[in-house]
């Protein structure tokens, strides 16, 4: 992939550190009407571009999250579907990606959603329905759960910000308490908040409850959270 032998040695190294990311081969993988047939390096952003051969016969690059995401499947000769009228809405975005992740096991999230047993409420399986249902977001807000081990279903649907959303998130599975952001170490608990890339910790508690009030006072006191 890299003629540059010099450059080739210092990436590699970098590999090993951790440092690059390494680079998914997706050459032969198949998007839609588009295979995968070789690399087009990259675009002003850094992205890697494939270069990929249309059904029609047509050649196109495409940027690869663009492949992976399933919003780019043919090189433009398939004319988009307007009977729904939301192809260039943001809802029809969301939709597509929430259903892709519930219900197709070749998405890359699949295992995290699907994989997990979340559902998309039946009726919004039609866009048509969905988008008149949730409406349209407003500036940069995404769809969100607001019960993060809950269904895409009324009343646990939201639009909202990104900060919101990114705070709103699942316990992990290593968790030893099953409380977001509470920690145990040694004996103890501890609550910890992050903030614009820095961490915040209270003080020792005795108990998960003790730490779980801990961590809504640092909730109140870092994100203004009542």
């Amino acid at each position: 992939m890299y003629t540059d032998h010099k450059t080739s040695r210092i990436l590699q190294a970098l590999l090993l550190k951790g440092l690059v990311m390494k680079l998914v081969d997706r050459t032969g993988q198949i998007f839609g009407k588009l295979t995968v047939f070789e690399q087009a390096g990259r675009d002003r952003l850094k992205k890697v571009l494939w270069r990929c051969r249309c059904e029609c016969g047509n050649e196109t690059v495409v940027v690869s999250g663009s492949l992976v995401t399933g919003n780019t499947t043919s090189c433009g000769c398939v004319v988009p579907n307007f009977k729904h009228g939301g192809w260039n809405k943001s809802s029809y975005n969301t939709w597509r990606a929430m259903m892709r992740r519930c219900y197709n096991p070749k998405d890359k999230d699949y295992l995290r959603w699907g994989g997990r047993g979340v559902t998309v409420h039946a009726p919004w399986h039609d866009y048509a329905t969905f988008a008149k249902e949730v409406g349209e977001p407003s500036g940069a807000e995404t769809f969100d759960r607001i019960d993060t081990t809950g269904n895409y279903e009324p009343n646990n649907v939201r639009w909202t910000t990104p900060t919101v959303q990114a705070r709103n998130i699942r316990v992990p599975k290593t968790s030893k308490t099953g409380v977001t952001g509470v920690l145990f170490h040694s004996g103890y608990y501890y609550a910890a908040i992050t903030v614009q890339k820095k961490k915040y910790y209270s003080k020792v508690c005795k108990s998960v409850e003790e730490a779980a009030v801990a961590r809504k006072e640092l909730e109140r006191l870092h994100w203004g959270a009542t």
